[in-house]
């Protein structure tokens, strides 16, 4: 092979390389992007739930009452939540495992899904209907054991409200609709609030939700 051959064959190499490496590039970062889009879509629906959750548990508490239509409410929120809250660590792993090492995100954590005390209070919410149910009573009374109970509910719910809250002044002021879920996705901010979602819920990682089954109390 002549010299003149040999560099044109390694200058057509070169740029089959660079083309399939921006090609690569582009795919990922179009990867990326729509694993963004799926966690803001995630993210959105877990604050505004814990915002639903958050006015039914502070009038709960107010009156030591609550209606089973309510309770209802709650626990099919909780319900939502844990699933957004599973999803989201499925879509961080998905992005941990396609991104540049030092230059990406991380969360430090080895206890993902005992966690998840969104699953908790979703079991408790179920038992604890399902006990009114069978008294064919059309409320609960908060009391002992169940107030304190719904007490800490709130305060992780009014504890998550505030970091939302907290986030948004210190990181998207200003930012609505379209403008807000870019600058999330952009900047992976939807990784710092699945961190900040875990710390809040880590706090009450030793609580005790009072389950029943049958004539018995599992603790």
């Amino acid at each position: 092979m002549k010299i003149t051959d040999y560099t044109r064959f390694l200058s057509i190499l070169l740029v089959v390389s660079i083309v399939l490496n921006i090609y690569v590039v582009f795919k990922l970062n179009n990867y990326k992007y729509k694993l963004g889009q799926e966690s803001y879509t995630k993210i959105e629906d877990f604050k505004q739930r814990n915002e639903s959750n958050m006015d039914i548990l502070s009038k709960g508490i107010e009156e030591n009452s609550l209606k089973n239509e309510d309770l209802l409410k709650l626990y099919k929120n909780y319900d939502e939540m844990s699933d957004d809250i599973i999803e989201l660590w499925q879509q961080y792993r998905a992005y941990t495992q396609n991104a540049i090492p030092f230059f990406s995100k991380v969360i430090k954590t080895d206890k993902i899904m005992e966690n998840n005390i969104n699953e908790k209070i979703k079991e408790y919410m179920l038992s604890t209907l399902s006990k009114e149910m069978k008294n064919e009573s059309n409320k609960i009374r908060l009391e002992s054991e169940d107030l304190q109970s719904f007490k800490y509910m709130y305060e992780i719910s009014s504890k998550t409200y505030e970091y939302f809250n907290e986030f948004n002044e210190e990181n998207l002021k200003g930012a609505t609709g379209e403008d807000k879920e870019s600058k999330v996705i952009k900047n992976h901010y939807w990784i710092d609030l699945l961190e900040g979602i875990y710390k809040i819920s880590d706090d009450y990682g030793n609580v005790q939700w009072k389950i029943e089954s049958g004539d018995s109390t599992n603790k």
